[in-house]
C-alpha cells in the first residue's frame, strides 16, 4: 500500500486528504528534527495571514525546517526562548499552544467553555503556574451565582480538567490544580426527561422553513446529533439499501456507526436529492446543507425562532442578533431544545418495541447502560408492562348510573354507587 507524504504538512479538518489543497482550512506544521524537540503549529498563526496555497505554504515549512536545523528558529512574536517557557507563560498563551498541539481540533464547547474561563477577572492574563485551586474554585463559585446548572457548569468541569491535565502530563506544570479541588467534580444532576406533547411535532414542522423540517424529522426519525447530521455527506447516503453511514470522525464519541433509514426519512431524502436546477447533488456535498449543497454551521437561530412560533410566540431580535429579554422568557417557558429530539427519538424507538441494544446503536451509544439511564428505560418499561396487563384483562370502567349492570352484594345490601366495576 502506497504510503501519504505530507512532507510535515497537513491540516486537521474533516475534508478528504485529496481535498486539502483546495479546502479553507489552515495548514499545519510539524516538524521532529533527530535528538530535538518537535514543532507543531499553525501557518497562518505563524506566517501571520491565511495561507490557502500548498506551494506556498510547502515553501515556508523549508525555510522553518532549515531554521530549526540551524538553530535559530525562533516562532512568531518571541523575541527570544526565555519568552517561551513555562515560567513566563500565561493562561491563554499556554490555551492557544494548548489548542495547536492537542493533535485534534476542540470542540465548540471547549472553545465556548474555555474563553469564558480565561475572561474571568482577566484570568488569561496570570502566568500558567500562578494559576492556584483556590482561582479555580472562585470561577466555578461564579458560576453558581450566575444560576448556570449543574449540567452547563459539569461542561466547565471537562473542559477546565482536560486543559490542566495536559498542562501537567506535558511538563508545563508540576502539580495539576484542579486534581486538589473539593469543589471541582463533575455534579450529578436530575435526568432531563421533555418528551413531545400531543401535537408538537406537527406545530413545530408548521413553524419551520423547509430546511429546518428537514432536520427535525432526521433527528426524529434516526436520533442522531445536530452536528451528526449537519455534516452529514451524500456519499454515507445509500437511499437503496436505505443505510446511512454516521462517520467517526463527525461523533462525540469518535465511534461510526450505519443506521437504517425509515421509510419517512427516505421521502424527504429524496425530496432533497436534487439542487435547483433538478441535478443529483454530488457526493461530497451536505445532505442537510444549504441549497447548493455547502454546510450550515449553525442553526441554532431558526430553531429557537421555530419553537418560539410552535409555542404561540413571535421572536424578537436585538441589534446584537441575540433574543430579546421577552423572547428569551418565552423560550424557557417553552423548554424546548433540538437535543431533547433526540431523546423523543429513542424513546419512541422503544416504546415501538426496538430491543435497547438496536436503540444504543442508534443513538450511537457507547453501551446499553448509558442508554438505559439517558432514555429512563425502566419507566418506559414499566409503563409499556402496565398498558399490555390492562389490555390483555379487557379493562372498561362501567357507568356508576347503571344499577341494573350492578351485580347484587352477597348480604343483600345496596352497592356502593361510588364503586365502578371492571369487567
Amino acid at each position: 500500500m502506497a504510503r501519504h507524504q505530507n512532507h510535515g504538512l497537513r491540516k486537521v479538518c474533516g475534508c478528504a486528504r485529496g481535498k486539502w489543497a483546495k479546502c479553507e482550512h489552515p495548514w499545519h506544521f510539524n516538524y521532529k528534527p533527530k535528538g530535538g524537540a518537535s514543532y507543531r503549529f499553525s501557518v497562518d498563526t505563524e506566517a501571520g495571514e491565511h495561507i490557502a496555497s500548498k506551494t506556498k505554504a510547502e515553501a515556508l515549512a523549508d525555510s522553518w525546517r532549515a531554521a530549526i536545523r540551524a538553530g535559530t528558529f525562533r516562532r512568531r512574536g518571541e523575541a527570544s526562548p526565555v519568552a517561551a517557557t513555562p515560567a513566563v507563560m500565561t493562561l491563554r498563551t499556554f490555551s492557544e499552544r494548548y489548542a495547536e498541539r492537542l493533535g485534534r481540533p476542540l470542540s465548540a464547547n471547549d472553545r465556548g467553555c474555555l474563553k469564558r474561563v480565561l475572561a474571568w477577572e482577566d484570568l488569561g492574563a496570570r502566568a500558567l503556574d500562578a494559576i492556584t485551586t483556590d482561582d479555580l474554585e472562585a470561577f466555578f463559585a461564579s458560576l453558581r451565582a450566575d444560576g448556570l446548572a449543574a449540567s452547563s457548569r459539569n461542561k466547565y468541569v471537562q473542559a477546565v480538567s482536560m486543559l490542566f491535565r495536559w498542562a501537567t502530563k506535558k511538563g508545563y506544570l508540576p502539580r495539576n490544580p484542579v486534581a486538589d479541588a473539593e469543589h471541582l467534580k463533575r455534579e450529578k444532576h436530575a435526568q432531563r426527561d421533555r418528551r413531545l406533547d400531543a401535537g408538537e411535532e406537527g406545530r413545530l414542522l408548521g413553524a419551520a422553513g423547509p430546511h429546518l423540517q428537514r432536520i427535525i424529522i432526521a433527528a426524529l426519525e434516526t436520533g442522531c446529533r445536530r452536528g451528526e447530521l449537519l455534516s452529514l455527506t451524500w456519499r454515507d447516503v445509500n437511499l437503496d439499501r436505505r443505510e446511512m453511514t454516521i462517520r467517526a470522525e463527525r461523533t462525540k464519541t469518535k465511534s461510526g456507526r450505519v443506521i437504517p433509514i425509515s421509510a419517512r426519512l427516505a421521502g424527504v431524502l429524496e425530496m432533497a436529492k436534487t439542487d435547483p436546477a433538478g441535478e443529483p447533488f454530488g457526493p461530497e456535498a451536505f445532505v442537510f446543507g444549504d441549497v447548493i449543497g455547502r454546510q450550515v454551521g449553525d442553526i441554532k437561530r431558526a430553531w429557537e425562532t421555530c419553537v418560539l412560533k410552535a409555542h404561540g410566540q413571535a421572536a424578537t431580535w436585538t441589534r446584537t442578533h441575540a433574543l430579546s429579554v421577552a423572547s428569551r422568557a418565552a423560550l424557557s417557558a417553552a423548554d424546548l431544545t433540538f437535543h431533547d429530539l433526540r431523546h423523543e427519538a429513542g424513546s419512541r424507538l422503544l416504546e415501538a418495541g426496538w430491543p435497547l441494544h438496536n436503540v444504543a446503536h442508534m443513538l450511537g451509544h457507547a453501551n446499553i447502560s448509558q442508554t438505559s439511564t439517558y432514555l429512563n428505560a425502566t419507566r418506559i418499561g414499566l409503563q409499556d408492562s402496565m398498558r399490555r396487563l390492562d389490555e390483555a384483562r379487557g379493562c372498561k370502567l362501567v357507568a356508576n348510573d347503571v344499577e341494573a349492570d350492578r351485580p347484587p352484594l352477597r348480604n343483600g345490601g345496596e352497592a356502593d354507587t361510588a364503586q365502578p366495576l371492571v369487567n
